[in-house]
């Protein structure tokens, strides 16, 4: 018994959290909005950005789809709020 203990223990740690799933949901959903708005995102540069992630999330919350805002101030909140540690226009280039 105490074997099964221990595989169902190492399972459980290889298992994603469920906060590291809802954000990569939204962060999925985010990018699909942004591209039916015509605004490409490259994930990467959005991970290692705060400039780039908070130039997105202003354009996505200034967009007049309520979908894209809603899912842009879920995806901020889940990150931590990334566009106040951003100060620049999104760079699309």
């Amino acid at each position: 018994m105490p074997a099964q203990a221990k595989q169902v223990a190492r399972v459980d740690e290889a298992a994603p959290r469920t906060d590291e799933c809802v954000a990569l949901l939204a962060e999925v959903d985010f990018k699909w909005l942004m591209a039916g708005q015509g605004w490409w995102i490259d994930a990467a540069r959005f991970h290692r950005d705060p400039a780039y992630a908070a130039g997105f999330l202003r354009l996505a919350m200034a967009s007049p789809s309520f979908a894209l805002r809603d899912c842009a101030a879920s995806l901020q909140a889940l990150l931590g709020g990334p566009a106040a540690s951003g100060d620049g226009q999104a760079d699309t280039s």
